[in-house]
């Protein structure tokens, strides 16, 4: 292409994207087209000053949301995604949601999901009175008392299914593929598709549910305490290239400062 006509096409993006007054310097409009130099960052980025982690004050939940919803029943399921199982739950009215991947389908397996979702909803000061899954779940009934396990008594596989719990793996399968398809990758590797499946349910978690137990408190709030996040601070989108810094020992020599990766889910301690 002409030299003048694409300085005069990249001229016109920068005043519709309102960066003007960056000036018309090459470098300030390379900088917002391309970025910033990654060669650059490699070589010159030093350390900076530790954030400080502020302790968690955990958010209480409202007297009324426990005196009408202590009683919760939990419906789960096993489910696919790329070929890799995960473990779901999700419970009536609360309609708060849980992910994790799992190695197989046994017995075992099941309990040690099934557990620390349990204990989660009881340190919030729910009860869990009912569970609710397929007939795979058969097998932990008396290892699941006092709770109740209800399982599906369908006559065909296709009706052997919790219809709330179908109906989020639905969802949280729609968001995820959402989330692939506006990504430049053809291939995701396992620990790329469990940390997706891992932010589609947390992302559903982040609002209060329509029809839920609460018009204005998330669901992440009431059942981890933690209190909504400032979106103003999310600046980083699932999937996004980006450099991170390295603190290398001994630090006087020509190795990298930054190494290049890819954001996943934030950590929740900074």
């Amino acid at each position: 292409m002409n030299p003048d006509i694409l300085d005069k096409i990249l001229r016109a993006i920068i005043v519709f994207l309102h960066v003007e007054k960056l000036g018309c310097t090459n470098s300030s409009w390379k900088r917002v087209i391309y970025g910033p130099d990654v060669a650059a960052l490699k070589g010159k980025t030093t350390k900076g000053p530790s954030q400080h982690v502020p302790t968690f004050n955990p958010v209480q939940v409202p007297g009324f949301i426990l005196q009408h919803h202590s009683d919760v029943t939990l419906c789960m399921d096993i489910f696919y995604v790329q070929g890799h199982p995960f473990f779901h739950t999700i419970s009536r009215k609360v309609q708060f949601r849980t992910v994790a991947p799992v190695l197989n389908r046994n017995k075992a397996t099941l309990l040690r999901e099934i557990k620390p979702v349990v204990a989660m909803y009881k340190s919030r000061g729910f009860n869990i009175s009912d569970l609710h899954a397929n007939m795979e779940f058969e097998c932990i009934r008396n290892n699941v008392l006092p709770s109740r396990l209800n399982v599906t008594a369908a006559n065909t596989a296709a009706d052997n299914h919790v219809s709330e719990v179908e109906r989020s793996i639905r969802t949280m399968k729609e968001r995820a593929r959402t989330t692939i398809h506006g990504l430049p990758s053809k291939r995701l590797p396992k620990v790329m598709i469990q940390a997706l499946v891992y932010h589609a349910a947390k992302s559903l978690n982040q609002f209060p549910a329509k029809n839920g137990i609460s018009d204005t408190i998330s669901l992440l709030t009431i059942m981890t305490g933690r209190a909504n996040p400032n979106y103003n601070e999310l600046k980083l989108e699932f999937g996004s290239y980006v450099q991170v810094f390295e603190d290398n020992t001994p630090s006087n020599t020509t190795t990298s400062r930054n190494t290049g990766a890819i954001v996943l889910n934030p950590t929740g301690n900074a």
